[in-house]
C-alpha cells in the first residue's frame, strides 16, 4: 500500500508533472539526494533543509522557463 503525500509531496508531483521531469532530475537540480526527495514526499523524513532547497529549484526551474 503506498503511503499518502505530504503537502510537499503533491507539489512535487504537480511539478514533475507539468514539465517532465523525474525525481531523479529534480533531486540533481536541487542538489539531494533522490531517496530524501521520496521520504520527504510521504513524510517518512521531517525535510527542514531539503524542502526549502527543492522549493526554490522549482521556483527557478519555472521563472526560467517562462522566459
Amino acid at each position: 500500500m503506498k503511503k499518502q503525500k505530504t503537502k510537499f509531496g503533491t507539489q512535487v508531483s504537480i511539478f514533475l508533472a507539468e514539465t517532465g521531469m523525474t525525481a531523479e532530475e529534480l533531486a540533481a537540480g536541487a542538489e539531494v539526494k533522490r531517496t530524501t526527495l521520496i521520504a520527504a514526499m510521504t513524510g517518512r523524513t521531517p525535510g527542514h533543509d531539503l524542502i526549502p532547497a527543492v522549493c526554490a529549484f522549482m521556483d527557478r526551474y519555472r521563472r526560467e522557463a517562462a522566459g
